[in-house]
């Protein structure tokens, strides 16, 4: 069976490509957790719950630190929550960005799962792209070949 070397023009691209896409990746995934840090705890009023099999929706509205009334449906994660009925008060965390759009329980530290991702993502594209542009290594004399 006769097996083709994919292309090293490929290889290059690609590897490129992917490198670019990790380096933004990691840059958005940082900036996201950064503005996830600034941002403040609220005390937010159960507005609906839905159970979608396992799974627990919470709506909530709160009002933000400025004074922005915000409400925004999250999943329950954390066990205190997943109990709650209608009426009830539970503690929240928004960003400071969008605080409507991207709220959290205070306790969910899911966000940060995506750090180790993309870091893993960069270093295998940083390394797939130096083994992509490196010059190739010359090969041996043929009267080395049969030496040991």
């Amino acid at each position: 069976m006769i097996r083709r070397r994919i292309s090293r023009t490929f290889l290059r691209v690609f590897s490129t490509f992917g490198l670019a896409l990790a380096i933004t990746l990691t840059a958005l995934a940082t900036w996201s957790i950064a503005d996830e840090c600034r941002g403040a705890d609220a005390v937010a009023e159960v507005a609906g719950v839905e159970h979608r099999g396992a799974r627990t929706f919470l709506t909530v509205q709160f009002t933000t630190d400025r004074g922005e009334l915000c409400q925004s449906t999250l999943r329950a994660t954390v066990d205190t929550n997943q109990a709650v009925s209608i009426g009830e008060r539970i503690p929240v965390h928004h960003a400071r960005s969008d605080p409507c759009l991207r709220v959290r329980e205070v306790g969910d530290q899911f966000g940060w799962l995506i750090i180790p991702g993309a870091v893993a993502l960069l270093i295998t594209f940083a390394i797939l792209t130096y083994l992509a542009w490196r010059r190739p290594r010359p090969t041996l004399p043929l009267r080395y070949a049969d030496m040991p």
